[in-house]
């Protein structure tokens, strides 16, 4: 089943029960914007909801199935699951675009130094603001920026837009502070018959130490990692190794319990460790 089809009888039919609900969604339809899903709140819902639905009937069914063909099922866990799972899809529903704001959010403002020394060389020679979002979509300077400016493009070209209300438009879809402010910058040039050249050079001059300053601070969280790393993955599950070894060479009522913390501490604990240091280094990086 195709996903046209199956939006369209979400919307048609599910829809239907949304729709006087959907005053409650305002503050969805915001945050919709902000991450990219073009999509209307009652169609999201609709599809979520959808979803959510199937996936608790096929989990119900097939629980019950399990019931009927194994012994001492528990009753309980085919109750308990299927709502589980109904709940878990209206959470994630709700999260997801959240999510993807945050995401969009990283990615516009990585690739906006970038953005903005290019639109500053293409200002120099006199190109317009529009002129110049339109060439913006053909250059690969970054996928969340890229896509911004062809939907400006769009809104100018296609929905007969001027530059003033198209940027308008971009800024307030935006989930980035400093891009939001990057385009009304541009916005307050154009309209006060300001220089945009001269704005887009500070500007660009403004983002990049500000990428720079970022890039500082992730070498010195950096440091820190690598000596919370040397601490928690190297000398520590070491010591205690050592330790834990004597006690089981040693012998007597702690050798057989020495030798089962031996095994938690290093299939479970120093994994664990080691995975939390890379994650949060990871999350610590900053776009490139």
């Amino acid at each position: 089943m195709s996903s046209r089809i199956i939006e369209s009888i979400a919307y048609s039919y599910i829809g239907r029960l949304v729709e006087p609900y959907l005053a409650e969604f305002e503050g969805l339809k915001l945050t919709l914007r902000k991450a990219g899903i073009d999509k209307s709140v009652r169609m999201y819902l609709s599809v979520r909801i959808f979803w959510a639905i199937i996936l608790a009937v096929v989990s119900l069914i097939s629980l019950i199935a399990i019931y009927i063909v194994v012994e001492n099922f528990s009753i309980i866990l085919v109750i308990i699951l299927p709502i589980l799972v109904l709940t878990s899809m209206f959470v994630y529903s709700w999260v997801y675009p959240s999510y993807l704001v945050g995401v969009r959010k990283t990615k516009l403002e990585a690739a906006l130094p970038t953005a903005s020394s290019y639109m500053t060389a293409m200002a120099s020679a006199g190109v317009t603001p529009d002129r110049i979002f339109l060439s913006l979509t053909k250059e690969k300077i970054g996928e969340a920026i890229v896509k911004d400016a062809k939907k400006i493009s769009r809104d100018i070209q296609v929905f007969g837009y001027d530059i003033v209300l198209a940027l308008s438009q971009a800024s307030l879809r935006s989930p980035s502070p400093k891009y939001s402010s990057f385009l009304e910058g541009i916005i307050g040039t154009f309209t006060s018959g300001g220089e945009l050249q001269r704005f887009l050079e500070v500007s660009t001059e403004t983002l990049l130490e500000d990428k720079v300053q970022r890039e500082k601070n992730f070498i010195e969280t950096l440091g820190i990692m690598a000596e919370l790393f040397m601490v928690l993955g190297v000398v520590s599950p070491i010591f205690f190794i050592v330790i834990l070894a004597m006690m089981s060479m040693l012998g007597g009522a702690g050798a057989e319990n020495s030798t089962i913390m031996m095994a938690v501490l290093v299939y479970i604990i120093i994994p664990i460790s080691e995975l939390a240091i890379i994650v949060l280094i990871d999350a610590q990086q900053p776009e490139m």
